[in-house]
């Protein structure tokens, strides 16, 4: 047993944070720590590092305990060095190496190897050299190089400075040290945050196989399920300990609140019996006793723990009223590029795709590689320099930014909403801000005082009065906790429009989505599956695979395109285009000449009637004349 509480409790500032909670940290567990927002876990975190003293009980942690600890924001010297910081972190080894190197030159200084001096400092480099093999130096810079490189750090010199790095970084390369460092529990607060997908990736491999014990606090759901096999949930005051990964965890705690509140009812049904059987015979002398025996019945009845309090989550629902053409959106020769000063930064080149009516597209990759530029360059946030974007018809939008610049930080919640849709009544604007958990005197709340997950709900319940028929959504679930993350995935699932989003949720990736759109190293590939088929049967495989079967199949389904070849389509597909616009009006003005020769006011003008019978006839014979040049475009296309 490495840590254990016994009856701690502990407040702050007056109020009570935990009371009365007994638990256990025993060497190989791995555990997630969950619960809302405000909840406790970051106390209940320093109470283990030692960083906090109980108010009652008793915390015991085992002799020589080895704690790190990654909080939000990075611990490291800013005064050093990628390759110190990592050598800080086995100061041991290189200690050792250090003084084998010291005593390797003392020996060779010797002239006389058979002295007495020698020797003992023959024998002092051997103790050295064993202590150095015992911590397994000779690998010290292969563990360096591999953890960097896991955690994006494969092409940073080494003697890049930590003050340069930005504040992600710095905590990235702090979750380097603690991986090297040789602990016995590792608790990480968040460690995802700054983390792309094959950093995840490589990090859940590397935790699966870590020896020491983890404790994490993440909103990550599917890092949770895939690192921890022991779940912590704060319960009020208290925490209830499941033995099981987040997804089973979910099963268990819907089980155990079934069981309380069956056990509860049944409790309080027989105390309601047991009650009014006495009520309705204490007064009766032949009956009197046998009611101060369902009394003492109550008192002596093994009262059943009442279920606790469950928060209402927060109700997302998104509708539509018009219903859009099928053809949703057509992208062709599109470039993603931003501008960054008087120069242009191409992010994705050539980009295309077709999305139909009801698909949810997702959009996925590293940080910086194009995904949220593509959204505001969709919706006409940023210019677009080049290529094709056709919107159906009937299509409506409803946009989700990543940021509230959207919203006025001195409007109250209610005053913002009524704001952009000025014909609803107060009564159906509140009761849409109280399914997203804004009830009572909060909807007179300042924007300005709202947290992330609070800005994030309102966003949302402007999402949900567009009644927009396609929701474009750029990282919907960063800042909500895992109740409205929850909530809203089933909103999404049940929506039957077209989404497009990014996000790096990778729960949400698995669940809501039929498409994925992954950017990288400059392009893009788009696959017919969600995240969790995506990284079985693509992003687990080698890539030199992946690419060769991809050719494979684009040359054998006929899709391998040249640039020429790309460019010679968009050109006939832009010639189909005005060949339709152009029999379009010729059909609309043959419609007019018919209506002019049917007119009974132009019925005895021969004259007349000639000419508009020529204009019929030249008419016709356009129509014929774009139509066969159309049939030609189209054969093209179809080759």
């Amino acid at each position: 047993m490495l840590v254990n509480f016994e009856n701690v409790s502990f407040a702050y500032g007056g109020e009570s944070i935990i009371e009365n909670v007994s638990l256990s940290i025993n060497k190989g567990d791995k555990i997630a720590l969950i619960g809302p927002n405000g909840a406790g876990k970051t106390t209940l975190l320093n109470l283990i590092s030692e960083k906090l003293v109980c108010d009652e009980g008793t915390i015991t942690h085992s002799p020589y305990l080895k704690v790190g600890y990654l909080k939000q924001t990075g611990d490291v010297k800013n005064n050093g060095t990628i390759q110190s910081e990592m050598e800080d972190a086995l100061k041991e080894v290189y200690a050792a190496r250090r003084e084998m190197e010291s005593l390797s030159s003392k020996l060779a200084a010797f002239t006389d190897h058979s002295s007495k001096e020698y020797k003992s400092t023959e024998l002092s480099y051997q103790k050295a050299e064993e202590r150095f093999l015992s911590l397994d130096g000779y690998s010290a810079q292969v563990r360096i190089n591999t953890v960097l490189q896991g955690m994006g750090f494969g092409n940073f010199p080494r003697d890049t400075s930590v003050a340069k790095m930005s504040g992600g970084e710095q905590t990235r390369l702090m979750l380097c040290k603690l991986l090297l460092e040789d602990l016995d529990i590792l608790i990480l607060d968040e460690a995802t945050n700054h983390l792309d997908f094959n950093m995840l990736a490589w990090l859940e491999e590397y935790l699966k196989s870590y020896k020491g014990t983890i404790l994490t606090v993440s909103h990550d759901r599917w890092f949770l399920n895939n690192v921890t096999d022991i779940t912590w949930e704060i319960e009020g005051l208290n925490i209830i300990s499941y033995p099981a990964s987040y997804n089973e965890y979910l099963n268990l705690r819907k089980m155990r609140l079934e069981r309380l509140q069956k056990e509860y009812e049944k409790y309080r049904n027989t105390v309601q019996s047991l009650q009014e059987y006495a009520d309705k015979n204490m007064a009766r002398a032949s009956t009197s006793q046998s009611a101060k025996s369902r009394l003492r019945m109550i008192e002596h009845l093994d009262k059943a723990e009442k279920p606790p309090k469950i928060e209402i989550p927060p109700k997302f629902e998104f509708k539509y009223k018009i219903k859009p053409v099928s053809d949703i959106l057509h992208v062709e020769h599109l470039d993603v590029l931003i501008k960054e000063g008087e120069n242009e930064r191409l992010l994705i080149e050539d980009f295309g795709i077709h999305i139909k009516r009801g698909e949810k597209v997702a959009i996925i990759g590293s940080n910086g590689t194009g995904k949220s530029t593509l959204l505001k360059i969709l919706t006409e946030l940023m210019p677009r320099y080049n290529g094709i974007i056709e919107w159906g018809r009937n299509v409506k939008t409803g946009y989700f930014h990543q940021d509230a610049g959207e919203l006025h930080p001195y409007k109250t919640l209610l005053m913002e909403l009524w704001d952009r849709f000025p014909l609803e009544s107060e009564l159906n604007l509140r009761n849409l801000l109280a399914k997203v958990g804004f009830r009572g005197e909060e909807v007179y709340k300042h924007i300005s005082a709202l947290s992330g997950g609070e800005v994030a709900r309102l966003k949302l319940s402007i999402l949900m009065a567009q009644d927009a028929n396609v929701l474009i959504l750029d990282e919907p679930t960063n800042h909500l906790d895992m109740p409205s993350k929850e909530a809203l995935e089933q909103a999404l699932i049940c929506y039957d429009g077209t989404i497009i989003m990014v996000s790096h949720d990778r729960w949400l990736l698995s669940h809501v989505p039929d498409r994925i759109v992954y950017f990288n190293e400059g392009g893009y590939d788009i696959y017919n599956m969600n995240f969790k088929q995506l990284s079985e049967e693509v992003l687990s495989r080698p890539k030199a695979a992946v690419k060769k079967e991809k050719e494979e199949n684009v040359k054998k389904e006929g899709y391998y395109k040249s640039k020429a070849q790309r460019s010679l389509i968009a050109s006939l597909k832009n010639k189909e285009k005005k060949l339709l616009t152009d029999i379009e009006q010729l059909e609309n003005l043959k419609i007019s000449l018919e209506e002019q020769l049917s007119s009974p006011k132009d019925a005895g003008d021969y004259q007349k009637i000639n000419e508009l019978s020529e204009s019929m006839a030249e008419t016709d014979r356009k129509i014929n004349e774009l139509y066969e040049q159309l049939d030609d475009v189209m054969i093209q296309l179809d080759s």
